[in-house]
């Protein structure tokens, strides 16, 4: 597969994945709160901080998504997309360490951990 069109399919599949993501926890977050509990041992009095994080995974679903479409506009912003998912992992695993969330909450980060990867290799490799 000829590196263009690998790169376009990682975005593509990172916008989803982030998509998915925001929108199904606050689905889940409105129609059920306390499922919460799967993910986080005790329920906040808010969700205003889900809301707001899952507002921005989404928001980064997007821009995802632009650069699949258009990678020579929005490659600059491929070291912001390498923080984003290596942070989001690095906060999960102290919070996990803390016994703050769960592990099946922290699980999931996992998957940000290898887009962190894939999107540095860009970084990189990509002029």
């Amino acid at each position: 597969m000829e590196k263009n069109t690998y790169y376009k399919y990682l975005f593509l599949i990172a916008a989803l994945w982030n998509l998915i993501i925001g929108i199904v926890f606050v689905l889940v977050l409105i129609v059920s709160p306390n499922s919460a509990t799967l993910f986080i041992t005790a329920l906040p009095p808010s969700f205003i901080w889900a809301y707001s994080f899952f507002f921005f995974v989404f928001l980064f679903g997007l821009l995802f998504y632009l650069t699949s479409r258009n990678i020579e506009k929005y490659q600059k912003l491929a070291n912001i997309y390498v923080v984003e998912k290596f942070g989001v992992f690095v906060i999960f695993l102290i919070y996990l360490l803390l016994g703050d969330i769960k592990f099946i909450a922290f699980s999931l980060t996992i998957v940000d951990l290898i887009f962190g990867i894939l999107f540095l290799e860009f970084s990189i490799n990509y002029k």
